[in-house]
């Protein structure tokens, strides 16, 4: 075997209707009707060419499109598993959310908490509002509401007698965050 009987495509054989070439001992067809056919012939075969042309087309864009589509249905898989997982883990983050504080942080924040009652509603005030100023204001929270509600109400109500608007609303703020804060109502 040698490289062109395997590599190139083998030649064609062009399709001719032996019947319409004129024959002149076939006296039934004039030159003009055998010269007609001879066109036709061509004309046919030419527009067979490019229908096959057009096949061979379509069947690529075919192929592309099947490719595409397994491509696609392959990257919707992969998204929906990644959706799962993000889910998943969105909701295990929820679950952990306020519980999950490390014996590190839990030691960190009863220290601070201390700290502001030893050093007083002025003092405690000022540093909270910091903390809101750092964007921290979860984590005073969190420790605000380790406070017993005799250390609290010193802090809010120091909060709320001050002249500066913005302690107002910090003791408003922690006020409304903090249940144990809210007045009781008995039902007699």
């Amino acid at each position: 075997m040698n490289y062109d009987s395997i590599f190139k495509p083998p030649a064609q054989i062009k399709a001719e209707f032996t019947s319409v070439e004129f024959d002149a001992d076939d006296t039934s067809y004039s030159p003009a009707e055998t010269h007609s056919m001879n066109q036709l012939s061509k004309e046919l075969a030419f527009l067979k060419e490019r229908l096959l042309d057009r096949e061979r087309e379509l069947d690529a864009r075919e192929s592309a499109l099947t490719l595409d589509l397994e491509s696609l249905e392959k990257q919707k898989r992969e998204l929906d598993r990644i959706k799962e997982d993000l889910s998943a883990r969105l909701a295990d983050f929820e679950a952990r959310q306020g519980k999950d504080i490390s014996e590190e942080k839990l030691k960190e924040y009863k220290d601070t908490a201390k700290r502001w009652v030893e050093m007083g509603p002025e003092v405690a005030s000022v540093e909270i509002q910091n903390w809101r100023q750092k964007r921290r204001f979860e984590e005073a929270l969190g420790i605000f509401e380790m406070l017993k509600s005799e250390d609290k109400a010193p802090i809010i109500s120091f909060m709320l007698n001050s002249d500066q608007d913005e302690l107002i609303e910090l003791a408003d703020a922690l006020a409304m965050r903090d249940r144990g804060l809210l007045p009781s109502v008995n039902v007699d």
